[in-house]
């Protein structure tokens, strides 16, 4: 493995309301050691609620405008403790805060991309976290869990490793379910009262990376040994293995991207679509949405989800072209693809 990203819960940072240095300072040590050992690592960190509260020496405050306050104070005081924490093994960090929309834009999430080659090319470490301070609902993520994921599937990652209090995933029984599969009957673990997720959300991140071709494990970051455990094929908690690796691009049409729109096609352009064929506007019987040209929508056929794709038209140029043949739309001005999503950008699901 090369591309490792390691997700650190509340549970793990914060001890007895404060945020944990000495555990800080073990991870620490263990990914300079793995840097240095050529992988390439980057850190999904909770804790900034937390650092707050203790900064600021406040008890758990409910106002969302406080909140987002808080966070906006702890993350400086969670930054300095990373920070002196890596110094002591000559590393250097940086800080990128996210939101759902920098994956689901297009642009936004190359940009991205960008600043995570420079910063390689620089051996300075990453250090992630949800940007609470401007999150509102509609582009929050709900808890690091599901973050690290989207950021190893847009990242390109090797392995996820989601490190928790527990050892992994429990069946029915209480015992570590050490492959997971959907067929297993999961034993559901209660949330904490400092982090946002719990067993469910972890389950939901590694299912979503594995199915991207991102080897994923859950187990428990008391144990920091766990880490190296899993780079050199152990498996030290449960494991969700990739059927086969998703192309980039491909990965961010089906995970990453925002659908703004429904195209429902008819059983003749179904076939084609399932054949690896292009979507040409004659197979369209409807549209719904108002998205615009380059918007990812999502493909149905009798209401049932096929596909999800990236549109060459925008819903009004659409009204004009659907249910028409290639020949006809390309006299229109205009109009230039002959078609509505080319096959290269469809992800059946």
């Amino acid at each position: 493995m090369e591309k490792i990203v390691i997700k650190i819960g509340s549970n793990l940072l914060v001890k007895e309301k404060e945020i944990n240095k000495a555990f800080i300072i073990k991870l620490s040590l263990i990914i300079s050691k793995l840097i240095e050992s050529n992988k390439r690592v980057v850190i999904v960190s909770s804790g900034a609620n937390a650092a707050g509260l203790k900064y600021l020496n406040l008890n758990p405050i409910k106002s969302l405008a406080q909140k987002q306050a808080l966070c906006a104070v702890g993350q400086v005081q969670l930054m300095k403790i990373y920070e002196q924490a890596f110094d002591f093994y000559n590393k250097k960090i940086a800080q990128i805060l996210l939101t759902r929309d920098d994956f689901s834009n297009r642009y936004r999430f190359l940009n991205l991309k960008n600043t995570l080659i420079g910063l390689n090319q620089l051996n300075i470490i990453p250090i992630i976290n949800e940007n609470d301070t401007i999150s509102v609902e509609e582009i929050k993520f709900g808890d690091n869990d599901m973050l690290s994921a989207y950021f190893a599937i847009g990242w390109g990652a090797d392995g996820l490793i989601i490190l928790t209090s527990v050892d992994g995933v429990y069946d029915k029984n209480g015992n570590i379910i050490k492959k997971y599969t959907e067929k297993e009957e999961i034993l559901k673990i209660k949330k904490s009262s400092l982090g946002t997720g719990g067993i469910n959300s972890k389950i939901e991140a590694g299912k979503l990376a594995a199915n991207s071709g991102v080897k994923t494990c859950i187990c428990n970051g008391k144990n920091l040994n766990n880490i190296e455990k899993f780079i050199n094929g152990e498996n030290p908690g449960t494991i969700f293995l990739p059927d086969k690796r998703m192309k980039n691009k491909k990965a961010w049409i089906a995970y990453l991207s925002h659908s703004k729109g429904r195209i429902y096609v008819n059983k003749g352009a179904k076939d084609a679509i399932l054949q690896r064929k292009s979507l040409l506007p004659v197979g369209i019987e409807k549209i719904e949405g108002k998205f615009l040209k380059g918007d990812a929508v999502n493909i149905y056929f009798k209401n049932n989800l096929i596909g999800k794709g990236i549109s060459n038209y925008s819903y009004l140029e659409s009204k004009e072209i659907i249910g028409k043949k290639s020949e006809d739309i390309l006299k229109i001005e205009d109009y230039d693809y002959e078609e509505f999503i080319h096959a290269d950008n469809i992800v059946l699901l």
